[in-house]
């Protein structure tokens, strides 16, 4: 787990000292992301420059640092992330004929692409940004993973490609700082966007597409980029006995080879079946008893503290807790999220999940999580509306009765309808996002900008969950794993995640779909399997309820209280993102919370990024 930057000429030759100059301002900005290592390399026919800094975490010796050259010195490989099934790569290179000097996934990585060119993307099952040179010919060739676990940024200059982990890296390397880009802002402000999203918050910055690679020429612009992987198309199993026995051993495997690691890895707790199932098969199954951490916030006897205890109990790891309750460090702590995010995030979660980072990364370097499970198995319970309409289509009428009847136990009448409604309306959709004044307060390039196709509800069609599923895995997960990357590399935190190995995704979207849901109950062929080893009152709860925490309630109270910070706001209003009103106190306390608490990471943003100097770290607790 790194950082990379890269650039790549698409004419003239790079001009050494300022590439140089500029390689190393770059890697100083992403330095959080790699603290033990830096690497340069320049090519002395200016084609291209590779930077890498490194956290160690699989063969920590010095041979595996980064630029990583085979013994022929062809070939040259920069990579961020982890390739779990490195080992079994290994032994299959081996068989053809190659020779190893390291213990790290990266020289196999480097091999497989050497052997098999493009073609070995696919046979990956673990999280990647790369790019790899072929010094002969000029090629280069970049990637990402299946779901943008890790992050790749990029910009088109006019001269030549730039790569990065993070935005703030291809700025210093420019030493300049874009205009904003008012349609990711826009769809922030009004619909919670983000990491989803092609556009950075930085006009001409794009993330690299997820489950694709390109290839580049040095000295052309012409580019040829291809999607190499894509989701199931048939949920073609229709045995709950096979689909229980697949899913366990699938998913003991996921946890197995994430936990392959040369220094000490922990896992979050936060009371769901999802991190207990990670507890369960890391302990019984794989023999490892390790460090856990959760947040939780008073009351007690209402947060998942308690659960959180009796899983870590129950499996035997030692649990670490952490309580968010200073004003002064939230707003602190959350503009240190904003500055490694390189924008805002929707969710308040970000800043208790870096106080359990900064708590994690004083004993460990690796911490497995539970991310990915609920867009994969239907984990929300707006998939249960999906899932009952597929059922009244089919004409179940007895389950679709029995689906709304729970939903209604657990959300209330008003909640359900209106999700019908905004997932069946996209004229309410629009209206819900502009309801706290948003027509009155922003730019109209802000007002203008139209969100991909969003999630939808068919009456007619018997596909609704599935369909759901699918956008929310490939969309809304990724706005997650943004900053499940962003803010642990902040502190040099590795997370990894087993239910988004491929073999996990793959089988779940080949499940039928009735294994998800039934008589309203959502992940049910998860519970099952949970059903075995937790128990019961945590593997069958009903309610899932959101990780609330004060974020955003300390953020609105102080606005509330003081107004909007000044700098961010004149920044904002001479940009003309925002208009005057907004000023007014009688606007504030009209808004809500979410609009309130995304303003406010706005010009948080703003006032990192846009005033000298530029780019500006926060203080780092």
């Amino acid at each position: 787990m790194c950082g990379l930057f890269a650039v790549v000429s698409k004419g003239k030759a790079l001009p050494a000292s300022d590439v140089r100059e500029g390689v190393a301002r770059a890697l100083h900005s992403i330095r959080h992301r790699g603290p033990d290592a830096e690497g340069v390399y320049c090519d002395p026919r200016g084609r291209f420059a590779l930077g890498h800094v490194r956290l160690s975490v699989l063969d920590l010796s010095a041979e595996s640092n980064q630029p990583f050259w085979p013994a022929c010195g062809r070939f040259i490989i920069i990579f961020n992330g982890e390739i779990f099934n490195y080992i079994e790569l290994r032994d299959e290179l081996r068989r053809h004929g190659a020779s190893f000097r390291t213990s790290s996934d990266t020289e196999v990585l480097l091999q497989l692409l050497v052997m098999f060119g493009t073609e070995a993307i696919d046979r990956l099952n673990g999280m990647w940004a790369f790019v790899f040179v072929d010094t002969h010919t000029g090629e280069v060739i970049a990637s990402r993973d299946r779901w943008g676990v890790k992050p790749l940024y990029c910009l088109q200059a006019t001269d030549a490609w730039v790569f990065c982990s993070e935005v703030k890296g291809i700025l210093s390397f420019r030493s300049t700082v874009p205009p904003p880009n008012e349609d990711a802002i826009g769809l922030f402000l009004r619909f919670g966007m983000g990491g989803e999203l092609k556009q950075s918050w930085f006009q001409g910055v794009e993330r690299f597409p997820q489950a694709h690679w390109a290839r580049y020429q040095c000295g052309s612009d012409s580019v040829k980029e291809q999607r190499y992987w894509d989701y199931p198309t048939e949920r073609n199993i229709s045995s709950r006995e096979e689909a229980l026995e697949r899913l366990e051993s699938s998913l003991t495997d996921a946890v197995r080879i994430r936990l392959r690691s040369d220094v000490p890895c922990g896992l979050t707790l936060s009371g769901g079946i999802d991190s207990a199932i990670i507890a369960w098969l890391a302990s019984a199954n794989c023999g490892a008893k390790m460090h856990a951490f959760t947040s939780w916030f008073p009351p007690r006897e209402a947060s998942e503290l308690p659960r959180a205890e009796q899983i870590a109990a129950r499996f035997g790891h030692n649990l670490e807790s952490y309580l968010q309750d200073n004003v002064t460090e939230t707003l602190s702590d959350l503009r240190q999220c904003i500055f490694h995010l390189d924008s805002g995030h929707a969710s308040p979660a970000v800043v208790p999940y870096l106080n359990l980072c900064r708590a994690a990364q004083r004993s460990l370097t690796v911490l497995l999580e539970g991310q990915g499970a609920d867009e994969l198995f239907g984990g929300y319970h707006q998939f249960a509306c999906f899932g009952g309409i597929d059922q009244l289509h089919r004409g179940e009428i007895r389950s679709a009765l029995q689906t709304f009847a729970t939903v209604l136990r657990v959300d209330g009448l008003p909640n359900t309808v209106l999700d019908l409604l905004r997932f069946t309306m996209k004229g309410l959709y629009l209206r819900q996002a502009n309801r706290w004044g948003a027509l009155k307060l922003l730019s109209s390039a802000c007002l203008d900008a139209d969100p991909p196709a969003l999630r939808s509800l068919c009456l007619g069609s018997s596909r609704n969950l599935e369909d759901a599923l699918r956008y929310w895995h490939q969309y809304n997960l990724t706005n997650l794993l943004q900053y499940g990357d962003a803010i642990p590399m902040s502190v040099a935190l590795e997370t990894r995640c087993p239910f988004v190995d491929r073999r996990v995704v793959e089988l779940g979207f080949s499940l039928q779909s009735r294994f998800l849901m039934e008589r309203g109950r959502t992940k049910t062929i998860l519970r099952s399997l949970a059903s075995k080893a937790i128990p019961v009152d945590i593997a069958w709860r009903l309610r899932k309820d959101g990780f609330v925490n004060p974020t955003m309630q300390i953020i609105y109270d102080q606005v509330r209280v003081h107004g909007w910070t000044s700098r961010g706001m004149q920044i904002a209003l001479d940009l003309g993102i925002l208009k005057g009103p907004i000023r007014a106190r009688r606007t504030i306390s009209r808004l809500t919370q979410s609009a309130v608490f995304r303003i406010h990471s706005l010009l948080t943003w703003l006032e990192l990024f846009y005033l000298e100097p530029k780019p500006v770290p926060p203080n780092v607790a």
